[in-house]
């Protein structure tokens, strides 16, 4: 039983060594109030119309690997129930990561 701990602890050691590793960020927004969905889902569908919001945010222009933000949220009630659907789109690029 020792020996099969300590051969699964070693594959799984070895493994975990090779992966590469990717870190997650929160994109950078400035505009919450036109974007209320890619905030909180539960808004969709609370305006009573079909809603589509595209965002673009640029900073430090002129910089390599400056950050650069994208989205796009689709959202609507559907019919008189109090259910909305909604779609939220987000492109987010920094530095190393572009």
């Amino acid at each position: 039983m020792k020996n099969h701990i300590v051969f699964v602890s070693s594959f799984l050691l070895a493994l975990l060594s090779v992966c590469q590793v990717n870190a997650q960020q929160d994109p950078q927004y400035s505009q919450y109030i036109y974007n209320t969905v890619a905030i909180n889902p539960a808004y969709a569908g609370n305006r009573g119309v079909t809603s589509i919001v595209g965002l673009h945010r640029s900073q430090w222009v002129g910089l390599d690997g400056a950050p650069r933000t994208q989205s796009l949220s689709i959202h609507s009630p559907i019919s008189e129930s109090k259910v909305g659907l909604g779609l939220s789109i987000v492109n987010d690029a920094l530095g190393p990561s572009q």
